[in-house]
C-alpha cells in the first residue's frame, strides 16, 4: 500500500499531528508522480529549481510552487493517458471559460473514500428516506459542471424519494423555477420526511427572501432536515449576507434548526472538499493542507492575515493540481479557537479577485484588518 492509500485509509480526518509523516510521504509520491508522467509539469519544477528531494518535511510541502487555478481554464494537461479518464468535470457557470478537470479511477476511489469518511464524522449519513431540493443545475446531457455531479453523489448520503431541482434546463440555458421550488417544499412539508436543501447559498437566499416578501406562510419541516450549501455566491455577491443571517432565515421560513445548515467549501480545481463542524467553521482534514499566500510574493502567511488561498493535496493522480492557489483572499484561524472538538485550522473567505460585482481584494483585506 503507497504513502497515499495509507493517508485515505487512516481513520481520524483531523489528527493532522498523527498523519505528519504519512503526508509528507504522500506529497513525495504525488510530485513524483506528476513530474514523471507530465513533461509541462517538470519543466514547471525545474524553472522554480524545486525537486522532490526538497520535501523533507510538512513544512517544506508549502514550498511546493503552486499554480493558479485559473490556468486551468485555458490549459489541459495530464499526468495519465488519455483513455485512462474517467470523468470530466467543469467549474460551475454558464458563461465565460470554465476550468477543465479531469479524474482517474484511482483518484474517485480515494475521493470516494474521503466524502465518506468526512460524511459519517460529521453525522451526514442517513438510512432515512430524503427529499431532496437541489439549488443547483438540473443533470442533463453535455453538462459536465463539477457542482452537478457532486450534487447528485451527495444524494448517496441519505436514500432519494424524490429530487426537485432548481435550475431547470430551458434549451441551451437554465432558469430558475421558482414556483416549482415552492410547490415541492410545501409537498414535502406535508409529507414529514427528512428534506435535503443543497447547492448555491445565493439561491437559498432567493427562495427565503421571496417567501417573506410574498408573504408566504413559514413552513415546518422535518427537524432532521439540513441544507448543505456550496459553490460561493458567484455573481450574487452583490446581494451576498452573511451565513448566520441566512441560517437564522431557514430556521425561521423552513423550521430546519440552524445547527442543521453546514456550508462546504470546494472547488473543480481541488477536489478536497471541507464541510463546517458544528460551529460553522471549515477546518483542514489530513489529506490537505491550508496555506495563505501573500498576494505579491505569494510567500506563507501565518493566522489573521489576509491572502490568497492556497491548497496542497495528494489526491489526484490525474494531473498535477497538487499544490494550487486559488482566486479566493482568505485567512486561517487557529482551530483550537473554535470550541467544537476539532483542532486542526480553519480558514474564512473574505474575498473574490476579479469580480465586477465582488470589492477587489485589497478593499475585503483592507476591511478585514480593521475588525469589520
Amino acid at each position: 500500500m503507497t504513502a497515499r492509500e495509507k493517508l485515505f485509509a487512516y481513520n481520524n480526518i483531523y489528527d493532522q499531528e498523527g498523519s505528519n509523516d504519512l503526508f509528507c510521504e504522500a506529497m513525495k509520491e504525488s510530485i513524483q508522480h506528476h513530474s514523471s508522467h507530465c513533461q509541462l509539469y517538470q519543466r514547471f519544477l525545474e524553472a522554480k529549481r524545486f525537486y522532490v528531494e526538497c520535501i523533507k518535511s510538512v513544512d517544506d510541502c508549502k514550498k511546493i510552487p503552486a499554480i493558479p487555478a485559473h490556468f486551468f481554464k485555458y490549459h489541459e494537461v495530464l499526468s495519465i493517458n488519455k483513455d485512462d479518464i474517467e470523468v470530466h468535470a467543469t467549474s460551475s457557470g454558464t458563461e465565460g471559460q470554465k476550468s477543465q478537470i479531469f479524474l482517474d479511477s484511482d483518484s474517485i476511489k480515494l475521493g470516494t473514500k474521503m466524502a465518506i469518511k468526512a460524511m459519517k464524522y460529521h453525522g451526514l449519513i442517513s438510512l432515512i428516506p430524503t427529499n431532496y431540493l437541489m439549488l443547483g443545475y438540473e443533470p442533463k446531457e453535455g453538462n459536465e459542471m463539477g457542482n452537478t455531479k457532486v450534487a447528485m453523489g451527495m444524494t448517496r448520503f441519505a436514500p432519494a424519494k424524490e429530487k426537485v431541482f432548481a435550475l431547470r434546463a430551458m434549451g441551451d440555458r437554465y432558469e430558475v423555477d421558482y414556483f416549482g421550488i415552492i410547490n415541492a417544499l410545501k409537498r414535502f412539508n406535508k409529507q414529514k420526511l427528512p428534506v435535503r436543501i443543497m447547492g448555491f447559498p445565493s439561491y437559498l437566499y432567493m427562495l427565503l427572501k421571496m417567501m417573506k416578501d410574498s408573504g408566504i406562510k413559514p413552513l415546518r419541516l422535518n427537524k432532521r432536515s439540513l441544507v448543505l450549501t456550496g459553490g460561493g455566491w458567484k455573481k450574487f455577491d452583490d446581494i451576498m449576507i452573511d451565513k448566520k443571517e441566512l441560517y437564522q432565515m431557514v430556521e425561521e421560513f423552513l423550521g430546519i434548526p440552524s445547527k442543521n445548515c453546514r456550508d462546504f467549501y470546494s472547488a473543480v480545481e481541488h477536489s478536497v472538499a471541507y464541510p463546517e463542524c458544528e460551529n460553522h467553521h471549515m477546518h483542514v482534514p489530513i489529506w490537505s493542507r491550508v496555506i495563505i499566500r501573500d498576494v505579491k510574493s505569494l510567500e506563507p502567511l501565518g493566522f489573521n492575515q489576509p491572502g490568497f488561498l492556497s491548497f496542497i493535496s495528494p489526491l489526484v493522480s490525474s494531473m498535477p493540481i497538487s499544490s494550487i492557489v486559488m482566486g479566493d483572499m482568505a485567512v486561517l484561524k487557529d482551530g483550537k479557537d473554535c470550541g467544537c472538538g476539532i483542532v486542526t485550522p480553519y480558514f474564512e473567505i473574505i474575498g473574490r479577485m476579479g469580480t465586477s460585482k465582488a470589492r477587489s481584494c485589497a478593499v475585503a483585506a483592507s476591511e478585514y484588518m480593521k475588525g469589520e
